[in-house]
Formats: structure tokens, sequence, C-alpha cells
């Protein structure tokens, strides 16, 4: 009974509109319910998350201490989901919550959570969404502006990348109702109408073309509309009414005339029309099931991107391979590569991990390549095409990182001043003018690093030097202060 209750009011909540009955029955059973009396706290700044949150009733009041002052910064109501950006992030509760009114709420433990957002495409997309516009709500209260921007940035870029392949899972779920629906149907027929023999020898057929369909041969178009044609062609003399729909499945799958020959050879006149459809069913069901296999994978592949871009579950002073923070940004930051920016890597492969703050540094990363991006976007890059290069290497004791692009540059008399807070070259309401800020305090007073930038018109470079431990950050040694702000 009371699990009932408890999905007649998921069904309510619209985090979980795209969840099927048997999936919220699921839901139901990994959460559990907890009241909260009006003017009771629920979760407090500062505090450990382990669940995403669901108001199933009551208002519960959002406040975060600024300036030592308890500023509200929304009103959750029924319906509401929160604290995924801690989840996602790792980090405590970003505020406290407290209830105007009697609350009562869903809690999902973070596993759960997880695994949720790899599976349900809808369910991700909606806390992605979600969470770039309370980062974007933090942004303006927090202390730590630039951080929160990080997480909005990444959360705009799964967003962003998550629609192809959850758009392409639903579509190949969609198809894969149908053709598994007709090969069953198909299967009882032949199974009443065919001997033993046959059917042990279109067993073996079967299990060919799906292998085929595994891993079809590589065609050009051409090559491909040929055979498409033959194979057409060859069902049309069989009396096959739906020739051209087959021709494009085994097709696909590298399957010949052939091959076609062979069924024709192991089965009864009267039921080759039979075979032949159930034969498209399984193959068609094989590549489908291989697309939503695909699909899925690139979105739980994703999910881990931002998992290590954002460093979750780790403590904060880590091994880092700066290679792979690098890829992480990029792929964050795919969404913003249009197709008039290339990208060319030159990358170290034998670059020595460093001890630092992964995630900090990943702030450094994207801040600097969203620049590069923003500089050569549009007619910035030379003749419009705009080139991003990015190199690592070993230098001394230590490692540099370069992040180049081919836009317009910085003028001189501006390159003195790119690190200050506040300070931007961009237009009115494009910038804020802090990534370079934290950039600067991160890599020189958190690692005792040196960034710097050399530019001219049409050659820009961000130079990035880190040492393999960040010895200073460790001593506590005030590394950042203003008096060695020098580009030199």
């Amino acid at each position: 009974m009371q699990s009932t209750i408890i999905i007649e009011a998921l069904r309510r909540v619209p985090l979980f509109e795209g969840l099927t009955d048997e999936d919220l029955r699921w839901v139901a059973e990994q959460g559990f319910e907890k009241l909260i009396s009006a003017g009771e706290v629920n979760g407090r700044e500062g505090e450990p998350v382990e669940h995403l949150y669901v108001i199933f009733e009551g208002d519960l009041k959002i406040t975060k201490k600024v300036d030592g002052n308890e500023v509200v910064i929304n009103i959750y109501t029924p319906g509401t989901f929160f604290a995924e950006v801690p989840l996602l992030a790792g980090t405590p509760f970003l505020a406290t919550g407290r209830a105007i009114t009697d609350c009562r709420l869903f809690l999902l433990p973070d596993k759960i959570f997880r695994y949720m957002l790899t599976a349900y495409p809808s369910f991700s997309h909606t806390i992605l969404e979600t969470m770039a516009q309370r980062v974007h709500i933090l942004q303006s209260i927090a202390g730590q502006r630039e951080k929160l921007n990080s997480l909005s940035t990444l959360a705009a870029g799964l967003a962003h990348e998550l629609n192809n392949p959850a758009a392409a899972s639903r579509r190949a779920v969609g198809e894969l109702r149908a053709s598994v629906g007709t090969a069953k149907r198909l299967a009882l027929e032949l199974g009443r109408t065919l001997s033993t023999a046959h059917l042990e020898a279109l067993a073996a057929l079967e299990r060919e073309a799906v292998e085929h369909a595994a891993a079809p041969p590589s065609l050009s178009t051409l090559e491909l509309g040929d055979l498409e044609d033959e194979v057409a062609s060859w069902l049309e003399k069989h009396g096959l009414e739906e020739g051209f729909e087959l021709s494009s499945i085994f097709a696909g799958a590298g399957l010949d005339a052939e091959w076609l020959g062979e069924v024709e050879a192991e089965v009864p006149n009267e039921a080759l029309g039979s075979v032949l459809r159930y034969f498209g069913a399984a193959v068609a069901t094989a590549s489908l099931l291989d697309e939503a296999e695909a699909g899925v994978g690139r979105i739980s592949a994703l999910v881990e991107a931002a998992k290590s871009y954002s460093n979750m579950d780790r403590a904060p002073l880590v091994e880092v391979d700066i290679n792979e923070g690098i890829e992480q940004t990029l792929t964050v930051l795919g969404y913003k590569l249009g197709p008039n920016i290339e990208v060319k890597r030159e990358y170290d492969p034998d670059l020595p991990r460093i001890t630092a703050y992964g995630g900090e540094l990943n702030q450094v990363w994207t801040h600097l390549i969203d620049n590069a991006v923003d500089a050569v976007s549009g007619e910035a890059g030379e003749a419009g095409n705009g080139l991003v290069r990015l190199r690592t290497t070993c230098e001394g004791d230590g490692v540099l990182v370069e992040i180049a692009d081919n836009g317009p540059g910085v003028p001189e008399e501006m390159q003195t001043r790119v690190f200050e807070p506040f300070y931007t070259t961009k237009g009115v309401g494009a910038g804020v003018g802090l990534g370079l800020d934290v950039s600067y305090r991160i890599v020189v007073g958190r690692h005792g690093g040196d960034i710097r930038v050399v530019s001219n018109p049409g050659d820009t470079r961000f130079q990035v030097r880190l040492p393999l431990t960040p010895a200073e950050a460790l001593t506590g040694t005030s590394v950042g202060s203003e008096s060695t702000r020098e580009i030199t």
C-alpha cells in the first residue's frame, strides 16, 4: 500500500515523466520517504550530501550565508528536486534548507541517482538542465563564482552532448518493439510448418546473418547502393513485395544474393517469404540493439567524463594526468566547437603525472580553452578558419601546458592586466573578468606554478607551468599575492 502511494506521488513529479510504471515501481523500492516539520532544517550548508531529494508535499526555503547573513535564494515547492549539484560535484550542501510548512520528501540514494543518470535519458536531461539553471543562480550569490561557472559549463555541455545518443537510443528502442514482435510471430509460424532439419539449417544461417550485422563490411555509398539493388532484384524475382525494405536491411549487414541463394536452398519454396521476413526482423533487431547499446554507452562515457572532470569521489590533492584532464575539458566544451574550428593536439605521451588539485586545474583548462574558442569564433580566426592548439611537454622539473589560438590577439597594453579580477577584453555582458583571475590564483597560489600570456595578432599563447608537486601550496607559503602578479 505504501509503495503504491509513493508511485502515485512520483508520477506527479516532472523529473520522472519519462519513466514507465515498472520503472517508477523500481524507483519507489530504491528510495524512502522523510517527513520534515515546519521550521525544521533539512540539509545544512557544509554538511555532506548522500541523497537526491524530491518534494512530495510542503514548501522548503533555501538560504545561503553571504557575508555572515542568511540570504534566501529560492523556495522549493511540491514536485521540485534538489541536491543534484553537490551530488555531481562531490561537495557538501551549498545552501541550507528549512521547512516553511510540514514537508514530505522522497530520498533517492546517491548510488541510485548516478545509475539513473546513465539509464534514463529524460531523467538525466532534466537533472542537468535544472542544474545549469541553479548553478547560474548560485553564481550571483556564492563566493566561489567561477567554480560554479565550471559546473554550469559542465551541465550545459553534457545536456547538449546527451541529446544525440539519447534520441538515437529512444528511436532504436521504439523500432525494437516492432522488429521483436515481427520476429516472434514469424518464429511461431515457422516452428509449426517446418521440419526439425529445416529449423536447424535456418538456425545456422540466422547466426551467420546476425554475425554479419554485428560487424558489417565497410562499404562506400556507391557500393552499398549497388548491393541494395542486387538484393532488391533477387527478392523481386522471388515475389517478395517488401523487397525494398528487406534489401536495405540485408545490404546493410553485408548479406548478398549468394547468401540469399543459400537460404533458398534450405527451405521449401512456400516458406521462403516467411523465412526471409524472419531473417530481416532478426538482423534489424541485432542492429537496433547495437545502436541502443552504443547510445547508452555514449551517455555512460559522458557521465564518466563529467565525473572525472569535476574529480568526484577523490581527495582534493591527487595525482593528475594533465593530458587526460585537457581531453575531459574538451568533452565538456565540445558543443562550442563549430565546424570552422580546428583543435590541434600536441601532447607529450611521456608527460609525468603531477600532484595537484585536479578539479581546480580543470577549471583553468576550461577558462583558457573557452577563451581560445571565443577568440577564433566567427571572423576572429584567419580567413574565418579558427585554430586552437593544445601542447604539453616536460620543462625542467615540471610540465608546460600551452593553449594557443589564431585569433586577433590581446593588445600589448592589455597583456599586463588580463589576470586582474573583473578585467575583461570581451564586450559588455560577454564576460565578468574573473576566469583568468581565478586561473592565476589556482596555478600560482595553489600550485606554486606560473601562468603568462604571449600574444600577437594571429598567435596568442597562454602558457601554464606547473611543478610535479605543488611545494609552495603544500607548505602554506603565499605565492599568489598581488605583489607576484607580473607578466614577463
